[in-house]
């Protein structure tokens, strides 16, 4: 109706001109028309053919993306370019819908980008809360513990292996004790003369002081390398070849001993026994990280020369890294090569590889007879001997620990008693 209308309404129109004599402005009028809508029809062909080229392309890009499954990263940055079209081909649909209404189209649109600025309004306080939350969740270091054993603290750094400690402070002193690299005690007093005099391991001597740091320095170096250790709060202590009473005794520790803590299962703390590991109630125990501290030394000018020869060899590898397995007497070895390497270097005597056939060779003698470079034999849970070292006298020994991962110099029942001693040497 509308349209008839309008055709009535432009039918008057052309006869007024006509009567008025202006046909030809009529139809003019007219063609003006005609090509407003032959413009408009065009533009939305147009608009059309370029919406179908952009569905075809989305289209291929999807197949491609299922096709392929991971190529999801190699289109990733097609993304914001494909999203920009498809905003281009949404306004512009709605511009040419609503081209001949008037701006409030565009004042609709404006507010569609508003949800986008306020979600990242949203996100941004959760981006910095993890930032002001990190001091307050670091855990206190546990290594700290280790400061609490000294007043003055030292720790030995600047030697290859080992350090001697002297019963007085001159290069002419006796030699009483041995700190291996990164060791420490207490610093009791420092000479002024290039020497300290110095508590460790229940050693009271004197080291140069020149192989040794102190003050903020030693305590940053023991925060690297203290250990976490027990020490025994009983008169004795069972060590069990399990984590429970319902496992056999295996060795004893005497109180005031420490140990390194290998780790803990049901109240029960796992510690290196020669090759293998043996467990302790925790209920007897005290934990800590302390550093490794002086071993005792004695003289053994006493006994042969073969002996001393085999002793005054051994000792330059104290502070070498025990590797199971290893042969090295500077980077690297286990305890039956460096029994091995020591008695063929110093006294050309040759030894089987591992201390299973070394226990066969020399004469058994009893632990009462043993002298410096006799040969103590230690055995597991089983009886299977796992663990040669060199008796030193005086109840120490010399050996390459895997407990405490190098050679050092040990009390000779340092976790349990040794099962047979051979006297190799032979004098």
């Amino acid at each position: 109706m509308k349209e008839r209308a309008e055709e009535k309404k432009y039918a008057q129109s052309d006869l007024d001109e006509t009567i008025d004599g202006g046909e030809f402005r009529g139809k003019l009028e007219e063609t003006e028309r005609m090509k407003q809508f032959r413009a408009r029809k065009q533009k939305e062909l147009r608009r059309r053919k370029r919406n179908k080229k952009i569905r075809r392309f989305l289209l291929a890009v999807l197949i491609l993306a299922l096709a392929a499954g991971g190529c999801y990263c190699a289109l990733k940055p097609c993304f914001p370019q494909i999203q920009e079209m498809v905003l281009d081909l949404m306004k512009g649909r709605s511009g040419n819908e609503e081209e001949e209404t008037s701006t409030e189209a565009v004042t609709k649109e404006e507010p569609a980008e508003e949800p986008t600025t306020q979600e990242q309004t949203t996100q941004e306080p959760t981006t910095e809360e993890p930032t002001t939350e990190e001091p307050t969740t670091e855990a206190p270091d546990p290594r700290k513990d280790v400061w609490n054993h000294y007043q003055n603290m030292f720790v030995v750094v600047n030697i290859k292996n080992y350090l001697n400690v002297r019963d007085q402070p001159t290069q002419d002193g006796i030699i009483i004790g041995k700190l291996v690299k990164y060791a420490g005690g207490e610093l009791l007093e420092d000479l002024g003369n290039g020497w300290y005099h110095i508590s460790s391991g229940g050693i009271d001597g004197y080291v140069a002081s020149e192989y040794c740091v102190t003050g903020e320095e030693a305590r940053q170096i023991a925060l690297e390398h203290c250990f976490s250790m027990v020490e025994v709060t009983a008169e004795k202590l069972n060590v069990r070849s399990g984590p429970g009473e319902e496992f056999g005794v295996w060795a004893q520790l005497s109180a005031a001993e420490k140990q390194v803590v290998k780790g803990e299962e049901n109240g029960w703390l796992k510690i290196q026994v020669n090759n293998n590991y043996g467990y302790i109630s925790k209920e007897f125990t005290q934990e800590g990280f302390y550093l490794v501290e002086a071993m005792p030394w004695s003289s053994i000018s006493n006994y042969s020369p073969t002996r001393q020869a085999l002793f005054a060899y051994a000792e330059q590898f104290i502070g070498t890294p025990y590797v199971y397995g290893g042969t090295n007497l500077w980077s690297g070895i286990d305890c039956s090569s460096y029994v091995q390497q020591c008695f063929r270097n110093a006294i050309g005597i040759e030894l089987p590889r591992t201390s299973k056939l070394q226990a066969n060779v020399g004469t058994q003698i009893s632990l009462a007879e043993a002298k410096p470079g006799d040969l103590l034999f230690y055995a597991d849970a089983n009886g299977v001997i796992d663990h040669v070292v060199m008796y030193m006298g005086d109840g120490k020994i010399l050996h390459a620990a895997q407990s405490l991962g190098q050679v050092i110099v040990s009390k000779y029942n340092y976790s349990t008693e040794p099962v047979k001693v051979m006297n190799v040497i032979g004098d």
